[in-house]
């Protein structure tokens, strides 16, 4: 169990020492105490720190990040105990690296299938892929009456590869066989 941050989409003062304190908070951890705030991270950052986490209890919020993926494979439920702008329990924004870099192309959360609380809010991903292929109703709790807010905003500047040819039902995190939605 770790520490969560609220810090929204502040601006570090050193983004050096802003990495070390993220991989210092999340390493090894698996419940995330509060949200997950993964923002700023330059293109070459390691986010292997990541991998444990299964999960949150507020809200996960990427933002304003160049690191083209991370390692969130292994997060399997967030509860929305709090939610960015009082309506999110996901929230990916804005994350894309400067002309000739890649920034963020696909979410890899294969293996989250549960918001209890809140919607989600992906916009201004030039490079993500997939993000539309995932069936978001199948990951709503039921009784979470902000299932409706849903803002998925699709992948205009490359071209992403089909998961119909390696899901059955076509919905995916990534373009590998053990991406698809489950």
């Amino acid at each position: 169990v770790c520490t969560g941050t609220d810090m929204k989409l502040l601006r570090p003062s050193s983004p050096e020492s802003h990495y070390e304190t993220l991989r210092h908070l999340y390493q090894g951890c698996q419940v995330v105490q509060g949200n997950l705030e993964l923002t700023y991270l330059p293109t070459d950052a390691d986010t292997a720190f990541l991998k444990d986490i299964k999960e949150v209890q507020g809200y996960v919020l990427i933002a304003e990040n160049q690191v083209s993926a991370l390692e969130l494979q292994n997060l399997r439920i967030i509860r929305g105990t709090q939610l960015f702008q009082e309506r999110f329990a996901l929230t990916v924004v804005g994350n894309a690296g400067p002309s000739g870099t890649q920034g963020l192309r696909q979410l890899g959360m294969r293996h989250l299938t549960e918001i209890l609380k809140g919607g989600v809010r992906i916009e201004r991903n030039p490079q993500l892929c997939f993000q539309e292929t995932i069936l978001w109703s199948d990951i709503f709790h039921r009784h979470n009456e902000l299932q409706s807010e849903i803002r998925v905003e699709s992948t205009r500047s490359r071209t992403c590869p089909d998961c119909r040819a390696l899901c059955a039902e076509g919905h995916c995190w990534g373009e590998g066989p053990r991406d698809c939605q489950t």
